[in-house]
């Protein structure tokens, strides 16, 4: 029984660049509506703090030897001295009924407190007397904690409610109270025996709170929304022409993957053909289908070199560059005496350095290094209408570590608009677009001094000529 290995599918870059950036999203989004929320929060504690301050002591110096408002003191003092007696018994005696005339009389105290409340004429006087708008405003006294002692040591609770808990609403026309309204939180108590602990707040709020803070905070809320559709917009735009992109790249390597090696096999055959041609046409003296002929052979090659060019973009593969120790000079030499033989006749090309260089190394890919010399001296001559055509080659020594190739021509020379992106690829000079070719040699040129992680400066001027500089460091 033979075994079939599970090989789990990889992966695919995108969808990790996908999930990355997505996340990222997503995490940037919670942060800036934390930073919402807390900008809220700290505008609510902040919101009416000076008019709370003022009503904070009127509304405390209002019940100086008071509780909850004027006159509740003699009010819970009415209802419990009484029962000092008959509560100190019970406790002693029955702790359940003890517990339950608790309640009864924390009931009654409720009920008596909330019956004789008159607090409004009250907190409209404190509020008029800081100089704002009574109607303005909303107050809820809530008494949530009342006890009493008969030693002075131990209380027993006859009610503890929280805010939640309407049932210790003494007065007031404030519906929902939170933490941050809180004007004033009393707790009184005397440490003498039959007596009482009282705890009561007052809670103040301005009409519509809520649309007062995001209206001060509106400018804010406005540029964090508009951010996060922004950021929203970019990201889902970047995304999709990104996609959009490496889908053309891929239909574009294919297409140079697949025609151009279609293109070479006619090609050839034409070559073949047209040569044999010639060959008989020679014999039989045609001087007319001659021609043609050589035209033929013309445009043949030139195509042949346009194929050829795609099909160098297709396979140049950086990962693939195989590096060594070479001396410099001596590949340098051989490149430029090839590129003297081929341009003879039409033009010059100089190679110069110190003597002491020739004996320098530099660790390089050898048929890269090649591809951007020859690219460079030949991009120099083929854009280049001088009636005398130069390109000097000169090598320095910057450094102890460091060599400069310097390639200069009299050419056309780059605008400065188009020096940005004729490193990039089928990108080429606007003073170009005549002349033939794909936009690949600087391509090229750029790609490989990357590779190596060399350093390229590049100066130029119309009707004067480009100089190319590359920084390469020395090994020893």
């Amino acid at each position: 029984m033979s075994m079939v290995k599970y090989t789990p599918k990889k992966i695919s870059k995108i969808k990790i660049i996908q999930a990355v950036a997505i996340t990222s999203f997503v995490v940037l989004i919670f942060l800036q509506l934390r930073l919402i929320s807390s900008v809220y929060k700290i505008e609510q504690l902040d919101f009416l703090k000076n008019e709370k301050a003022g009503i904070k002591l009127e509304y405390e110096q209002s019940i100086i030897n008071d509780k909850v408002y004027r006159g509740g003191q003699k009010i819970i003092d009415s209802i419990l001295v009484p029962q000092y007696a008959t509560l100190q018994k019970l406790a002693q005696k029955d702790q359940k009924l003890f517990e339950k005339k608790l309640n009864q009389l924390g009931d009654q105290v409720l009920l008596a407190l909330k019956k004789s409340a008159n607090f409004t004429i009250e907190f409209d006087h404190i509020v008029r007397k800081q100089n704002l708008n009574q109607a303005e405003y909303n107050y809820a006294l809530f008494m949530d904690r009342l006890s009493l002692t008969f030693d002075g040591s131990t209380y027993y609770s006859l009610f503890d409610i929280s805010t939640a808990d309407r049932r210790g609403l003494i007065d007031g026309n404030l519906e929902v109270v939170r933490p941050q309204n809180i004007v004033s939180a009393i707790t009184v108590t005397l440490p003498s025996a039959y007596s009482n602990l009282v705890g009561f707040k007052l809670y103040v709020s301005k009409h519509n709170q809520v649309k007062n803070i995001l209206l001060a905070i509106a400018p804010f809320l406005l540029l964090s929304c508009s951010s996060i559709i922004v950021i929203v917009f970019l990201f889902f735009i970047t995304m999709r022409n990104w996609i959009r992109q490496k889908k053309l790249n891929e239909i574009s390597a294919d297409f140079f993957n697949h025609v151009t090696h279609e293109f070479k096999t006619p090609l050839t055959t034409i070559q073949v053909s047209a040569k044999n041609l010639k060959a008989d046409l020679q014999d039989k003296k045609w001087t007319g289908g001659f021609r043609s002929v050589e035209v033929i052979n013309r445009q043949v090659q030139r195509l042949d070199k346009l194929v050829n060019q795609a099909l160098e973009i297709s396979s140049f593969d950086p990962q693939a560059a195989q590096f060594d120790r070479h001396f410099l000079i001596t590949d340098l030499y051989d490149i430029i005496l090839d590129s003297q033989i081929k341009w003879k006749k039409e033009a010059t090309i100089t190679l110069s350095f110190d003597d002491h260089i020739a004996g320098l190394c530099a660790y390089y890919d050898h048929f890269m290094f090649t591809t951007l010399i020859t690219n460079l001296v030949e991009n120099g001559l083929k854009y280049n209408i001088s009636t005398e055509k130069n390109v000097r080659v000169q090598v320095v020594q910057l450094s102890a570590k460091l060599l400069e190739i310097e390639i200069r021509d009299n050419g056309y020379g780059i605008e400065k608009r188009d020096q940005k992106r004729i490193f990039n690829k089928f990108q080429r000079g606007d003073q170009l677009r005549s002349m033939t070719g794909l936009g690949l040699g600087l391509y090229f040129v750029h790609k490989i001094v990357e590779v190596h992680k060399w350093k390229l400066d590049l100066d130029s001027a119309i009707d004067v000529g480009t100089v190319f500089k590359i920084a390469i460091p020395i090994i020893k």
